[in-house]
């Protein structure tokens, strides 16, 4: 069939390719055009004296952090805590079966009674046989041994009150309660286990307090003081850490130092995270820019130049430490040249660029 005897199709071909043209012609009103003029803050750049940074990874840990056990062998009783549980200082965490420590105390107190019965009894002859001796009734040889006995009996009593006290005192291990406010991170055992001395049964931390630990080498090592400020670079936050403590004794193996770094409390991270320690390292020139003149088009860092004619360009740049609200730049940028500092959506290459307060017609 052609198209004479179907009118209808050439004409609706012929509308319809007039209006895909019109629609061709006409850009979407909202899509900046190049050589359109925007009003920008504009910075020329200045080189200084850079500090440089050298990048360590670190790991987030509280600063009080400990492992709690019993001081008595038993099975493991009113153990009812989660891990991630927060706790209130002196709160019972568990108890060990206190048979083992009753026994102890009782056996003491038998001890103490015994010994005591022998004291009194000591006492009675050292008194009696003082008078005889004063008189010349008994030799001096047996008034030896009748104090010698005394000042044993003395010391058997004295060493069995020492027992009960240490009976006693091994009783109230049986109870073991939290020493600070925490949370409950590690849970090693359960009810009904045997607990020995010594054999850890929880890990309780306290997440208001943290630190940062990192393993440093000896170069980057001497250039820290302790007290000093260090940045630390978290997710996307820099935290202004500072140094607690410096090992001055290297790792035998890694052949780093240990050092930890006290954080602020209102710090946007948590125990076991992994962060980055920005140690410095000499001085040396180079250009910083606001951190909100740098920007990321398609995974590609950049800044836009304004040149001699107000004409911006997207430079590609090569950005290195972020240090509170500016970024270090190691390649694309020279001291002289203008950026702008908060580049608005509408700003695109070839946009002319009018500095924020300056007049244009």
């Amino acid at each position: 069939m052609n198209a004479a005897k179907r009118p209808w199709l050439a004409g609706g071909l012929v509308l319809a390719l007039s209006l895909g043209l019109a629609a061709c012609g006409k850009s979407p009103r909202e899509a900046p055009t190049a050589g359109a003029t925007v009003q920008a803050q504009v910075l020329t750049l200045k080189s200084s004296a850079e500090k440089g940074y050298s990048s360590v990874p670190g790991t987030v840990v509280a600063a009080q952090q400990v492992q709690l056990s019993s001081r008595l062998s038993g099975y493991l009783r009113h153990l009812d805590l989660r891990v991630g549980q927060a706790v209130q200082r002196g709160q019972l965490l568990f108890e060990v079966d206190p048979a083992t420590a009753d026994s102890q105390v009782q056996q003491a107190r038998a001890s103490l009674a015994q010994a005591e019965a022998n004291l009194a009894n000591a006492r009675s002859n050292y008194e009696r046989f003082k008078h005889l001796y004063a008189q010349g009734a008994i030799p001096a040889k047996q008034w030896d041994e009748v104090q010698a006995q005394y000042r044993m009996a003395e010391a058997q009593a004295a060493a069995a009150r020492a027992g009960i006290a240490s009976a006693q005192a091994n009783l109230g291990y049986a109870r073991v309660t939290a020493p600070f406010a925490g949370v409950i991170t590690e849970k090693f055992l359960q009810n009904g286990d045997l607990v020995a001395p010594g054999r850890p049964v929880l890990t309780l931390a306290d997440p208001s307090h943290l630190e940062v630990q990192a393993s440093v080498g000896s170069r980057l090592f001497a250039a820290l003081r302790q007290g000093e400020t260090v940045p630390v670079l978290a997710d996307g936050h820099t935290i202004d850490a500072r140094v607690l403590d410096l090992v001055a004794v290297a790792d035998s193996e890694t052949h780093t130092h240990l050092v930890k770094l006290t954080l602020p409390a209102d710090s946007p991270v948590q125990a076991g995270d992994y962060v980055q320690v920005q140690i410095p390292s000499p001085s040396r020139q180079g250009i910083s820019v606001p951190r909100s003149a740098l920007l990321d088009r398609a995974g590609i860092p950049g800044v836009f130049v304004v040149d001699a004619k107000g004409i911006a360009h997207y430079r590609l740049v090569r950005p290195g430490a972020e240090v509170g609200s500016e970024v270090e730049i190691l390649a694309g940028l020279v001291a002289g040249e203008r950026i702008v500092v908060d580049p608005s959506a509408d700003l695109i290459n070839g946009s002319r660029v009018v500095p924020a307060g300056a007049q244009h017609g």
